[in-house]
């Protein structure tokens, strides 16, 4: 009769540890090292590494840049042929902030795939100037520059498959296409295809 009590309390001990167990816990993305079926994070920094790697070293793209202006990049259409929904702009963002950081690129902020990455202030801000006339200020008039066509494109494609394994397990596959093309010659002058390959037992589902 004595353990009783003592029962009662590893009992209660026990189911209190599984809340504990799911409290937030922040991510240590430098020694992150969990792998997760679908597509995470490190995922997509492999392949905005590889297709940076692959354009600012492709021997075409030096010989079509060379450092006398700065070339216009737009980033164009990337499409999600998966079945998971994903932003594309989660690897896009990546290669704009590089390219950004290198003298020879800069990226369009007026021509751009989605209309979420354009920025229509450009255009708003002419139309309002030239309908508000004497009204604004003119010392905070900028002059009507021409707006730069691109001269480079970002475009590519994201591909999903689920292959069954011999053991009934899931392999899934995963395929991050993406090309740099020459606006003026219409030919793509690099390509760099990452290709992520994962395992995972009979009650595993990504999608």
């Amino acid at each position: 009769m004595k353990q009783f009590p003592l029962l009662l309390i590893l009992l209660a001990l026990g189911l209190a540890m599984p809340g504990c167990m799911d409290r937030t816990e922040l991510v240590d993305q430098t020694n992150d090292s969990e792998i997760v079926a679908g597509l995470d994070y490190k995922d997509f920094t492999e392949a905005a590494e590889n297709t940076l790697r692959t354009i600012l070293q492709s021997p075409k793209v030096i010989r079509e840049t060379p450092i006398t202006k700065t070339y216009v990049v737009a980033i164009g259409r990337v499409v999600d042929a998966t079945p998971l929904n994903i932003d594309t702009d989660v690897i896009t963002a990546r290669i704009s902030e590089a390219l950004l950081e290198d003298d020879r690129f800069t990226v369009s902020s007026v021509f751009a795939d989605k209309l979420e990455n354009q920025d229509s202030m450009l255009w708003t801000t002419r139309d309002f100037e030239d309908a508000a006339g004497d009204e604004l200020d003119p010392t905070t008039l900028k002059p009507e520059g021409k707006v730069k066509v691109p001269d480079f494109t970002l475009t590519g494609k994201l591909i999903a498959r689920d292959v069954k394994r011999d053991n009934g397990g899931h392999q899934y596959e995963y395929y991050i296409q993406l090309r740099f093309n020459d606006v003026s010659t219409g030919t793509t002058l690099a390509a760099k295809e990452t290709r992520i390959v994962k395992r995972t037992g009979k009650k595993d589902h990504t999608w």
